[in-house]
Protein backbone atom coordinates (compact mmCIF):
# COMPACT_ATOMS: atom_id res chain seq x y z
CA UNK A 1 0.00 0.00 0.00
CA UNK A 2 1.16 3.53 -0.81
CA UNK A 3 2.08 4.87 2.65
CA UNK A 4 2.58 8.52 1.68
CA UNK A 5 0.10 9.39 -1.07
CA UNK A 6 -0.26 12.93 -2.33
CA UNK A 7 -3.60 14.72 -2.09
CA UNK A 8 -3.96 14.28 -5.84
CA UNK A 9 -3.44 10.50 -5.56
CA UNK A 10 -6.01 10.31 -2.74
CA UNK A 11 -8.50 12.28 -4.84
CA UNK A 12 -7.99 9.92 -7.79
CA UNK A 13 -8.81 6.95 -5.54
CA UNK A 14 -11.85 8.74 -4.07
CA UNK A 15 -13.18 9.35 -7.58
CA UNK A 16 -12.96 5.60 -8.26
CA UNK A 17 -14.88 4.91 -5.03
CA UNK A 18 -17.53 7.52 -5.88
CA UNK A 19 -17.96 6.08 -9.37
CA UNK A 20 -18.55 2.59 -7.96
CA UNK A 21 -21.02 3.88 -5.38
CA UNK A 22 -22.88 5.77 -8.10
CA UNK A 23 -22.96 2.68 -10.35
CA UNK A 24 -24.53 0.48 -7.67
CA UNK A 25 -27.00 3.18 -6.63
CA UNK A 26 -28.22 3.87 -10.15
CA UNK A 27 -28.54 0.17 -10.90
CA UNK A 28 -30.80 -0.24 -7.87
CA UNK A 29 -32.59 3.14 -8.10
CA UNK A 30 -31.10 4.29 -4.79
CA UNK A 31 -30.83 8.04 -4.18
CA UNK A 32 -27.89 9.77 -2.53
CA UNK A 33 -26.34 13.23 -2.46
CA UNK A 34 -22.77 14.40 -2.29
CA UNK A 35 -22.32 16.24 0.98
CA UNK A 36 -20.06 18.58 2.92
CA UNK A 37 -16.85 19.55 1.17
CA UNK A 38 -17.64 17.06 -1.60
CA UNK A 39 -20.94 18.81 -2.37
CA UNK A 40 -19.28 22.20 -2.03
CA UNK A 41 -16.58 21.15 -4.47
CA UNK A 42 -19.17 19.86 -6.94
CA UNK A 43 -21.05 23.18 -6.94
CA UNK A 44 -18.05 25.52 -6.74
CA UNK A 45 -15.30 23.62 -8.57
CA UNK A 46 -17.13 20.92 -10.57
CA UNK A 47 -14.89 18.52 -8.66
CA UNK A 48 -12.59 18.40 -5.68
CA UNK A 49 -11.75 21.35 -3.50
CA UNK A 50 -7.96 21.51 -4.09
CA UNK A 51 -7.00 20.44 -0.54
CA UNK A 52 -9.84 17.95 0.09
CA UNK A 53 -8.68 14.40 0.93
CA UNK A 54 -11.96 12.71 1.83
CA UNK A 55 -15.50 12.34 0.49
CA UNK A 56 -18.92 12.55 2.13
CA UNK A 57 -22.34 11.52 0.92
CA UNK A 58 -25.75 11.67 2.58
CA UNK A 59 -28.73 9.36 2.26
CA UNK A 60 -32.13 9.05 3.82
CA UNK A 61 -32.32 6.06 6.16
CA UNK A 62 -34.64 4.17 3.80
CA UNK A 63 -32.19 4.58 0.92
CA UNK A 64 -29.26 3.50 3.08
CA UNK A 65 -31.08 0.35 4.22
CA UNK A 66 -31.45 -0.62 0.57
CA UNK A 67 -27.78 0.13 -0.14
CA UNK A 68 -26.50 -2.03 2.72
CA UNK A 69 -28.56 -4.92 1.34
CA UNK A 70 -27.01 -4.84 -2.13
CA UNK A 71 -23.62 -3.09 -2.19
CA UNK A 72 -21.37 -5.88 -0.94
CA UNK A 73 -23.17 -8.40 -3.15
CA UNK A 74 -22.74 -6.34 -6.30
CA UNK A 75 -19.32 -4.72 -5.87
CA UNK A 76 -16.38 -7.01 -6.60
CA UNK A 77 -13.51 -4.73 -5.57
CA UNK A 78 -15.08 -2.54 -2.89
CA UNK A 79 -17.00 -3.07 0.33
CA UNK A 80 -19.33 -1.17 2.63
CA UNK A 81 -18.35 -1.58 6.29
CA UNK A 82 -20.18 -0.54 9.45
CA UNK A 83 -17.59 -1.69 11.97
CA UNK A 84 -15.47 1.46 12.38
CA UNK A 85 -16.81 4.07 14.79
CA UNK A 86 -20.48 4.72 14.08
CA UNK A 87 -20.47 5.64 10.40
CA UNK A 88 -20.71 3.38 7.34
CA UNK A 89 -17.81 3.69 4.93
CA UNK A 90 -16.86 2.38 1.50
CA UNK A 91 -13.28 1.15 1.00
CA UNK A 92 -11.36 -1.27 -1.21
CA UNK A 93 -11.51 -4.97 -0.38
CA UNK A 94 -7.79 -5.53 -1.10
CA UNK A 95 -4.72 -3.31 -1.13
CA UNK A 96 -1.72 -3.85 -3.39
CA UNK A 97 1.72 -2.31 -2.93
CA UNK A 98 0.84 0.86 -4.85
CA UNK A 99 -2.83 1.13 -3.76
CA UNK A 100 -3.87 4.39 -2.14
CA UNK A 101 -6.00 4.14 1.00
CA UNK A 102 -9.13 6.32 0.83
CA UNK A 103 -12.77 5.99 1.77
CA UNK A 104 -16.25 7.49 1.48
CA UNK A 105 -18.18 8.48 4.61
CA UNK A 106 -21.92 7.78 4.43
CA UNK A 107 -23.98 10.13 6.59
CA UNK A 108 -27.56 9.10 7.30
CA UNK A 109 -30.55 11.40 7.64
CA UNK A 110 -33.11 10.49 10.30
CA UNK A 111 -36.14 12.49 11.53
CA UNK A 112 -35.86 14.72 14.59
CA UNK A 113 -38.40 16.56 16.69
CA UNK A 114 -39.02 20.25 16.09
CA UNK A 115 -39.00 20.96 19.85
CA UNK A 116 -35.85 22.40 21.40
CA UNK A 117 -35.56 20.44 24.67
CA UNK A 118 -36.32 17.02 23.13
CA UNK A 119 -33.75 17.85 20.42
CA UNK A 120 -31.09 18.32 23.08
CA UNK A 121 -32.09 15.04 24.71
CA UNK A 122 -31.79 13.26 21.37
CA UNK A 123 -28.36 14.79 20.70
CA UNK A 124 -27.19 13.70 24.15
CA UNK A 125 -28.45 10.16 23.73
CA UNK A 126 -26.86 9.87 20.29
CA UNK A 127 -23.52 11.06 21.64
CA UNK A 128 -23.78 8.43 24.38
CA UNK A 129 -24.43 5.69 21.81
CA UNK A 130 -21.55 6.97 19.69
CA UNK A 131 -19.24 6.79 22.72
CA UNK A 132 -20.40 3.24 23.43
CA UNK A 133 -19.45 2.27 19.88
CA UNK A 134 -15.84 3.39 20.34
CA UNK A 135 -12.94 1.08 21.14
CA UNK A 136 -9.58 1.51 22.88
CA UNK A 137 -8.12 3.15 19.74
CA UNK A 138 -10.99 5.36 18.60
CA UNK A 139 -11.93 6.66 22.05
CA UNK A 140 -8.79 8.84 21.90
CA UNK A 141 -9.87 10.51 18.64
CA UNK A 142 -12.22 12.79 20.57
CA UNK A 143 -9.51 14.29 22.75
CA UNK A 144 -8.69 17.88 21.88
CA UNK A 145 -9.51 21.53 22.25
CA UNK A 146 -13.15 21.20 21.18
CA UNK A 147 -14.24 19.25 24.28
CA UNK A 148 -14.38 20.37 27.90
CA UNK A 149 -13.15 18.15 30.72
CA UNK A 150 -16.77 17.49 31.72
CA UNK A 151 -17.73 16.48 28.17
CA UNK A 152 -14.73 14.16 27.98
CA UNK A 153 -15.65 12.57 31.31
CA UNK A 154 -19.26 11.97 30.20
CA UNK A 155 -18.11 10.56 26.87
CA UNK A 156 -15.66 8.15 28.48
CA UNK A 157 -18.25 7.11 31.09
CA UNK A 158 -20.62 6.07 28.27
CA UNK A 159 -17.73 4.27 26.57
CA UNK A 160 -17.02 2.18 29.70
CA UNK A 161 -20.74 1.44 30.17
CA UNK A 162 -20.82 0.01 26.67
CA UNK A 163 -17.69 -2.14 26.91
CA UNK A 164 -19.44 -5.36 28.07
CA UNK A 165 -21.65 -5.40 24.98
CA UNK A 166 -20.74 -6.39 21.42
CA UNK A 167 -20.30 -3.66 18.82
CA UNK A 168 -23.14 -5.16 16.77
CA UNK A 169 -25.58 -4.93 19.68
CA UNK A 170 -24.61 -1.33 20.52
CA UNK A 171 -24.74 -0.28 16.87
CA UNK A 172 -28.20 -1.81 16.55
CA UNK A 173 -29.44 0.10 19.64
CA UNK A 174 -27.97 3.28 18.23
CA UNK A 175 -29.69 2.94 14.85
CA UNK A 176 -33.07 2.02 16.33
CA UNK A 177 -32.98 5.05 18.63
CA UNK A 178 -32.06 7.41 15.76
CA UNK A 179 -34.86 6.09 13.55
CA UNK A 180 -37.69 5.77 16.06
CA UNK A 181 -37.24 8.11 19.03
CA UNK A 182 -37.93 11.84 19.43
CA UNK A 183 -38.91 12.22 15.77
CA UNK A 184 -41.70 14.82 16.24
CA UNK A 185 -43.83 15.50 13.19
CA UNK A 186 -40.97 14.42 10.89
CA UNK A 187 -40.75 17.80 9.19
CA UNK A 188 -37.04 17.99 10.01
CA UNK A 189 -34.16 15.62 9.47
CA UNK A 190 -30.57 15.58 10.68
CA UNK A 191 -27.42 13.57 10.12
CA UNK A 192 -27.74 11.24 13.08
CA UNK A 193 -24.31 9.63 12.64
CA UNK A 194 -22.37 12.87 12.23
CA UNK A 195 -20.31 14.67 14.86
CA UNK A 196 -22.26 16.97 17.18
CA UNK A 197 -21.72 20.09 15.08
CA UNK A 198 -23.13 18.41 11.98
CA UNK A 199 -25.79 16.52 13.92
CA UNK A 200 -27.27 19.81 15.11
CA UNK A 201 -27.73 21.15 11.56
CA UNK A 202 -31.42 20.46 11.02
CA UNK A 203 -32.68 20.35 7.44
CA UNK A 204 -36.31 20.48 6.22
CA UNK A 205 -37.24 16.92 5.23
CA UNK A 206 -38.26 17.99 1.72
CA UNK A 207 -34.62 18.90 0.98
CA UNK A 208 -33.92 15.22 0.33
CA UNK A 209 -36.97 14.55 -1.85
CA UNK A 210 -35.52 15.39 -5.28
CA UNK A 211 -32.10 14.83 -6.84
CA UNK A 212 -30.20 16.08 -9.86
CA UNK A 213 -26.97 15.10 -11.62
CA UNK A 214 -23.88 17.27 -11.49
CA UNK A 215 -20.51 17.03 -13.22
CA UNK A 216 -17.76 16.04 -10.81
CA UNK A 217 -14.28 15.64 -12.31
CA UNK A 218 -15.99 14.61 -15.54
CA UNK A 219 -18.28 12.07 -13.83
CA UNK A 220 -22.04 12.48 -13.41
CA UNK A 221 -22.89 12.14 -9.71
CA UNK A 222 -26.02 12.86 -7.66
CA UNK A 223 -26.79 15.82 -5.44
CA UNK A 224 -29.95 17.04 -3.78
CA UNK A 225 -31.93 19.51 -5.87
CA UNK A 226 -32.00 21.75 -2.77
CA UNK A 227 -28.20 21.89 -2.57
CA UNK A 228 -28.23 25.67 -2.03
CA UNK A 229 -30.30 25.32 1.14
CA UNK A 230 -28.16 22.46 2.44
CA UNK A 231 -24.89 24.32 1.75
CA UNK A 232 -26.23 27.52 3.33
CA UNK A 233 -27.19 25.62 6.49
CA UNK A 234 -23.75 23.97 6.56
CA UNK A 235 -21.44 26.84 5.58
CA UNK A 236 -23.46 30.06 5.56
CA UNK A 237 -24.67 32.25 2.70
CA UNK A 238 -21.12 32.94 1.44
CA UNK A 239 -20.30 29.27 0.87
CA UNK A 240 -18.92 30.06 -2.61
CA UNK A 241 -15.94 31.85 -0.98
CA UNK A 242 -13.09 29.33 -0.45
CA UNK A 243 -11.97 28.84 3.17
CA UNK A 244 -9.39 26.20 4.13
CA UNK A 245 -10.10 24.77 7.58
CA UNK A 246 -6.59 23.62 8.47
CA UNK A 247 -7.78 22.16 11.80
CA UNK A 248 -9.37 19.34 9.81
CA UNK A 249 -6.01 18.41 8.25
CA UNK A 250 -4.54 17.21 11.56
CA UNK A 251 -7.79 15.42 12.46
CA UNK A 252 -7.71 13.49 9.19
CA UNK A 253 -4.12 12.33 9.86
CA UNK A 254 -5.09 10.81 13.23
CA UNK A 255 -8.33 9.40 11.86
CA UNK A 256 -6.55 7.80 8.90
CA UNK A 257 -4.06 6.08 11.23
CA UNK A 258 -6.85 4.72 13.48
CA UNK A 259 -8.82 3.48 10.46
CA UNK A 260 -5.75 1.68 9.07
CA UNK A 261 -5.21 -0.02 12.44
CA UNK A 262 -8.86 -1.08 12.51
CA UNK A 263 -8.52 -2.69 9.08
CA UNK A 264 -5.21 -4.27 10.19
CA UNK A 265 -3.35 -2.53 7.38
CA UNK A 266 -0.65 -1.17 9.73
Amino acid sequence: MNQKPTVKEIQEEILILLSELDRVCRKNNIKYSLHGGTLLGAVRENGFIPWDDDADITMMREEYNRLIECFNKESKDFMLIESFLHMPRIVRRKFEEDTVFAWIDIMIYDPITEKNIPQKIKFGMILAFQAMCRNEVTIHLIEGKTHSALQMAAFKFAYFVGRPFSYEKKYNWYNKFCQNCLCGNRKYIHRSNDQLRGMKMLVPAECMNEYIDISYEGKQLMITKDYDKVLTISYGANYMTPIHDEANDDLHVHFREAFLKHLKLI
